[in-house]
């Protein structure tokens, strides 16, 4: 595990005083699985503002650092993205040709400023967790040590409550590994990981894979859950190179996040 950092941690008075009844805090954990920079916030945004308004523990875990994205090549002009519309011409731009490494950090910097949207003045607390898999090459082995090396810092043998992909409802071989390392942490130790939420990525959201599950909404509770889940998206529509900000997500997934700005809301199943 690479890094850890603490996004916020708000005085629980003025946080109460603006969501009434819902600052207690529950004794386990919860920790949010997202494969790549920007699925926290496509998936599971809504849930962890939730979370972190309820005056929980609230930890996500990024399991790769997105270095391996298709935007490597947008935003060094040899391919086109049809949000932006153009290519781009990093030098007339202000800007050097990224490598994976400059990518992978212009991405967390994206994922964090996105998850401190979801949380900040909340009397609760979200912490970033880094494990450095490899972008596309992340394994249900993999994941699980990750996981459970957050978990052993987080709460030393004590339960923690998983929140991740579905393995079940999605396509991308790294969302499936994650989501199957969160079943297969149930399954070794269902008194430790009992409580396992899967969260579908909105292009999912009309899959006929859903019948095979059994789903439910996470709809934001209040206009102000609603409005930081769109604060999050718009992290990711971010451009000014000269400050290491390149819009990634929206170069990448313009058209989920637009889907997720115009219904804020998670869907998932156990």
């Amino acid at each position: 595990m690479r890094r850890r950092t603490l996004l916020s941690a708000a005085a629980l008075g003025v946080a109460a005083a603006l969501y009434p009844g819902r600052a207690s805090a529950v004794a386990s954990p919860a920790l949010f699985v997202a494969a790549h920079p920007d699925d926290e916030t496509l998936a599971m945004s809504t849930a962890i503002a939730e979370h972190v308004a309820a005056g929980q523990e609230v930890h996500c875990l990024l399991l790769t650092d997105g270095e391996a994205s298709g935007a490597l090549d947008i935003l060094n002009g040899t391919a086109l993205s049809g949000w932006w519309g153009n290519l781009h011409v990093p030098a007339a731009e202000g800007y050097s040709p990224l490598t994976s490494a400059t990518l992978a950090a212009a991405r967390i910097a994206e994922a964090r400023t996105a998850l401190a949207c979801l949380s900040a003045g909340l009397p609760g607390s979200l912490t970033l967790h880094q494990a450095g898999l490899p972008d596309g090459g992340v394994t249900s082995t993999t994941a699980q040590a990750a996981i459970l090396a957050v978990a052993d810092t987080i709460a030393p043998g004590g339960p923690v409550r998983l929140k991740g992909h579905s393995p079940i409802v999605d396509n991308h071989t790294d969302h499936v590994a994650a989501g199957n390392a969160l079943k297969a942490l149930k399954l070794d130790d269902p008194v430790r990981f009992g409580d396992v939420r899967h969260y579908i990525l909105p292009t999912y959201w009309s899959d006929s894979r859903l019948s095979l599950v059994v789903e439910s909404w996470d709809a934001p509770t209040n206009a102000s859950i609603a409005a930081r889940v769109r604060a999050a998206i718009r992290s990711y529509g971010a451009w000014s190179p000269t400050l290491g900000a390149y819009a990634i997500g929206y170069h990448s997934v313009a058209g989920m996040l637009d889907q997720l700005a115009a219904t804020p809301k998670c869907l998932q199943h156990s």
